[in-house]
């Protein structure tokens, strides 16, 4: 037997700043009681209407959500598309004038499509077509990061190598926010230990301080070789900022007796921090 998911019928709410004549009113209100449940914890856009203007098109359209708290929209990329689920617009929107929506409900709202956000010819869009749309889901990046050394670091490198980290770092894929990563940049392998360069960068908008860091160690192959935890004490990586660090593997505790380290790989695992 299967459980059922919970629904939710949403209350339609208007915004105080646009000011709708009450026949629209009972418009939208008839739109938004065809419109299906939501189930929990859902984020919806509904398409009411489509118009033709000289600078592109207007969509009119119910954006609903299922959330046990207020919703506050900042930053929104919408998808119009045609029956068929070709592409027509898109465009990323700054939803401040939307207002907050109170839990379980909906709110209808204009959507201006310029000529620069059309997918297709202007000509290709008909004044009231039949159309859908859609979000497109998308997660804020931090591509930016300072590059900080200690005083070890400073006076270990050369002018050379610190030159070559400031590149390295600033080549470095984006960070989704609130992550915090780490990346290897040089490998040295000894009779007893395989000692690696790290950089670390910390993706969230406070300072962190790791007090223990659980590296994994893969070889070419894509075998472990080995996992440990580094106790680091009070190693602090301010906001936005790329800090290296040197890690040392003693052999002793390699799972692998004949590693090939022609390439090389490590991960964190975040669980344990």
């Amino acid at each position: 037997m299967t459980n059922t998911p919970k629904t939710y019928k949403t209350e339609i709410d208007f915004s105080a700043d646009w000011e709708i004549p009450a026949q629209e009113k009972y418009i939208f209100q008839f739109y938004h009681q065809q419109l299906k449940d939501l189930e929990a914890n859902q984020l919806h856009v509904h398409g009411v209407k489509l118009y033709t203007v000289d600078s592109g098109i207007v969509v009119t359209a119910i954006i609903r959500h299922s959330l046990p708290k207020k919703l506050r929209l900042d930053q929104v990329v919408l998808l119009v598309k045609d029956t068929e689920g070709k592409e027509l617009a898109k465009k990323q929107f700054d939803m401040q004038l939307f207002g907050d929506l109170e839990p379980c409900t909906a709110r209808p709202w204009n959507f201006l499509f310029e000529m620069e956000d059309l997918s297709v010819p202007y000509e290709e869009i008909k004044n009231e077509m039949e159309f859908e749309m859609a979000f497109e889901y998308y997660e804020k990046v931090v591509k930016d990061f300072e590059l900080y050394l200690d005083e070890n670091w400073s006076n270990g490198l050369t002018e050379d190598q610190q030159n070559y980290v400031h590149e390295l770092v600033s080549t470095l894929e984006p960070l989704k926010e609130n992550e915090i990563s780490i990346v290897g940049f040089h490998f040295h392998e000894s009779a007893d230990a395989v000692n690696i360069y790290i950089i670390i960068r910390n993706s969230f908008s406070n300072g962190l301080t790791i007090e223990n860091l659980p590296i994994q160690l893969f070889d070419a192959a894509g075998d472990m070789v080995c996992k440990l935890g580094f106790p680091l004490g009070q190693f602090t990586i301010a906001s936005k900022q790329a800090r290296p660090i040197s890690l040392s593997f003693s052999k002793e505790v390699f799972q692998k007796e004949t590693p090939d380290f022609s390439s090389w790989k490590i991960e964190m695992i975040p669980q344990t921090l």
